[in-house]
């Protein structure tokens, strides 16, 4: 049931702990572990770390007492998980920060491992459609995941039309930030694969959402699912 709920929260520390510990200087197979500590001393006392990574861990137990005090449904638990990690962690730590404005000591350089467009400048015609799925994070996805995290917060009626339309949002920039390297056949060592692995996160999740929205039978309890 834990893992159920709680697999974005999982999910978001496995990644910080690949940054701690994967060596960004190469990319060679089986992959470089760095176990001195001083990849995770990088991005733990930098601030944009500190503006994004800290929160989202301080955050989970007290969301997770929170929604547990309040009684909130197994998949009100999930999705207050899934938007939360998604606002201060993936869509802003990650992408925007790593991603887009690359400042994100080490992930800026895995990211640049997993997609070597990444060393070009933004915007520059061989990375356009990740700095597309990243501007979109910026201005959309990451406002829509603060406002889940409110509706969900406050148990609004609204909030699962709401989410059906930022996962929906989510689908497609997944969806455009993958598929050219996909159709062009492109890799660059064993990071890439692991990045479209945990990249299609962002497809099964809102494709299950979508279809239990459609199994889910109408009793006109908007307030409360059950």
């Amino acid at each position: 049931d834990f893992l159920a709920v709680y697999w974005p929260a999982v999910f978001a520390v496995a990644t910080m702990a690949m940054m701690s510990v994967v060596d960004y200087h190469q990319c060679d197979w089986p992959p470089k572990l760095n176990l001195t500590g001083s990849q995770a001393a990088q991005f733990i006392l930098a601030p944009v770390w500190l503006c994004t990574g800290l929160p989202t861990l301080i955050l989970m137990p007290i969301l997770a007492k929170v929604s547990s005090k309040h009684g909130f449904s197994p998949k009100d638990k999930l999705s207050l998980m899934w938007w939360h990690v998604n606002l201060f962690w993936f869509h802003t730590g990650c992408d925007v920060f790593s991603g887009y404005f690359q400042v994100m000591p080490v992930l800026t350089e895995l990211y640049t491992r997993m997609s070597p467009a990444h060393s070009y400048p933004r915007w520059h015609p061989n990375r356009v459609h990740f700095d597309c799925a990243y501007f979109l994070e910026l201005i959309i996805e990451a406002p829509f995941a603060a406002l889940l995290v409110y509706l969900f917060l406050v148990q609004d009626h609204r909030r699962y039309l709401v989410e059906l339309f930022a996962l929906a949002v989510q689908f497609a920039g997944t969806v455009m930030y993958y598929a050219p390297g996909i159709m062009n056949l492109e890799h660059a060592c064993w990071l890439s694969w692991a990045d479209k692995a945990c990249g299609s996160v962002w497809i099964i999740f809102p494709a299950y959402v979508f279809w239990r929205a459609l199994s889910t039978p109408r009793n006109g309890n908007a307030k409360k699912a059950s």
